[in-house]
């Protein structure tokens, strides 16, 4: 019983004396870099860094976005960000934030001049930015026009998210069944995001084929959405069929069958 109280008791005095030395360690680093003595900085940070320290890491990360002392690298930055960032760290949060929107900032400069040039690519990026607000004011009904107007060109994935602005009511007014149409000129190219989509409009009583039970319908688009590698369908497959009868589930299995010889078999 003493050896256990002393060992509590020497834990106790060794994370007491550890935390305010790793504190002033910080304290160390932050002094450091404040005198632009980077070399000293990166010596004070490199053990904190090793074990993991959030608001170590997150310097690290500052020393890397802006070249104190070592080469300037937004990817390595964001490496460490990212590291305090998953446990939570608020300052760590905000130092990757804040680079997103660096990145987003200098991305939106190439791609509105190219989506200006006419490069569908960048027109459907240049959407996405739009509609989601990256380094750009949110702007659904902007988004919609750069999407419609890659999709025109015949590129899929914009094809998809003018499907998907239809489905929701994104820049433009809710239509099920535009969206389903969109989203079928997208599955016929392979597209497994509009397999899956199609799907939930089935599933949730929204699409406009009426030659089978809806659930069987959503049952076929997301089997074959899980077979191009959509683990989320794959889940909700498993689900949907236990909503039929075996008869049901006869059908739709023969459907999906049938399915996967147009949207799945030409792309794999």
């Amino acid at each position: 019983m003493k050896n256990k109280s002393l060992i509590s008791a020497i834990s106790l005095i060794t994370c007491l004396i550890v935390t305010p030395l790793s504190a002033a360690t910080i304290s160390s680093a932050k002094a450091a870099i404040e005198a632009k003595d980077y070399k000293t900085a990166l010596k004070e940070l490199a053990p904190l860094v090793s074990a993991g320290k959030p608001s170590a890491t997150n310097l690290m990360g500052k020393m890397y976005q802006n070249g104190w002392g070592v080469p300037a690298s937004l990817d390595r930055a964001k490496s460490y960000y990212k590291k305090g960032a998953r446990t939570g760290h608020i300052d760590s949060v905000n130092s990757l934030r804040a680079l997103d929107d660096i990145e987003y900032l200098i991305e939106l400069e190439i791609v509105k001049t190219k989506a200006a040039e006419g490069n569908a690519s960048a027109q459907n990026r240049y959407g996405e930015m739009l509609e989601y607000g990256f380094g750009v004011e949110r702007n659904p009904k902007a988004a919609f026009d750069q999407y419609k107007l890659a999709a025109d060109q015949g590129y899929v994935a914009a094809q998809h998210n003018i499907g998907r602005s239809f489905n929701f009511g994104t820049g433009t007014e809710q239509d099920y069944a535009k969206a389903e149409n969109w989203y079928r000129i997208a599955a016929n190219k392979g597209y497994n995001q509009s397999m899956f989509y199609l799907g939930t409009l089935y599933a949730t009583a929204h699409g406009q084929d009426n030659s089978a039970n809806q659930d069987i319908i959503a049952f076929a688009w997301m089997h074959n959405a899980a077979a191009l590698g959509d683990q989320t369908a794959a889940s909700i497959e498993s689900r949907l069929l236990m909503k039929l009868d075996d008869t049901q589930q006869v059908e739709a299995k023969s459907l999906a069958n049938e399915y996967k010889k147009t949207y799945v078999a030409p792309f794999k």
